[in-house]
């Protein structure tokens, strides 16, 4: 009984600490989380190899029921390869700030 309360209780703990690990990047032996600035990210991590801007428009209810566009966001992707062995990790930022950090499912090959 304590046997397997122990392992459950290590299994709930790995689980939590890779579930946090996919809200952050680390540069420069610093985290990068979720809502920090697009300044500091670059100066922590450099600039991105690659960057992906795309424009979205913004919908707005009416009291019809249905929707209208009421204009258009920025977004912005930012791929940094971090490395052979690594996945490369994707920042999505919006009004200059991450809202959602990925790592995409390739290994980077290296040069």
């Amino acid at each position: 009984m304590y046997r397997t309360t122990v392992i459950a209780a290590l299994l709930v703990t790995l689980y939590a600490g890779t579930a946090d690990a996919q809200g952050s990047l680390r540069c420069k032996g610093r985290f990068i989380d979720v809502g920090a600035g697009a300044a500091e990210v670059i100066a922590l991590c450099g600039e991105p190899g690659q960057r992906i801007v795309s424009r979205v428009p913004v919908r707005a209810a009416v009291l019809t029921g249905f929707t209208r566009v009421a204009g258009y966001a920025t977004t912005e992707q930012w791929v940094y390869d971090r490395g052979w062995g690594k996945f490369p990790a994707v920042l999505h930022l919006d009004e200059g700030k991450v809202r959602r950090i990925d790592y995409l499912p390739r290994r980077s090959r290296g040069n």
